[in-house]
């Protein structure tokens, strides 16, 4: 059974994110025992090259703007996200997404299932 934990963003291991798009806080995941849900911070640069169009078979996607302004792709359509948004993109639903502004893009990453369930199928 994984053990309860308080985690501070200072403290979160950091790792850079494929084509030198940004860092990558990892804060809950496999790494400390959980196996149902895996969450991060996604620190975006500015003028980064943009996401893959993807799909997970099985797992939600809940992302959470933190600070700047994204461009997110989902099932073809283009929407802005900015600061204090709240997104939910189920299970099966194509998206990619971008750095849209000329500053960081820091926004919080939620996947459940994670673990073994997790997939990321490229769509483009």
């Amino acid at each position: 059974m994984p053990n309860f934990r308080i985690l501070n963003l200072a403290d979160a291991p950091v790792t850079a994110m494929k084509g030198d798009r940004g860092t990558q806080l990892r804060l809950i995941n496999s790494d400390i025992g959980a196996e149902k849900v895996d969450v991060h911070l996604n620190r975006l640069n500015a003028k980064e090259p943009g996401g893959r169009y993807h799909h997970h078979t099985n797992s939600d996607n809940v992302y959470i703007v933190k600070r700047g302004q994204g461009q997110l792709v989902v099932e073809g359509k283009t929407y802005t996200i900015k600061e204090d948004d709240v997104i939910y993109i189920p299970a099966g639903q194509k998206h990619s997404l971008t750095n849209a502004s000329e500053e960081t893009f820091e926004i919080f990453e939620v996947y459940t299932p994670a673990g073994d369930q997790f997939d990321f199928v490229i769509d483009d």
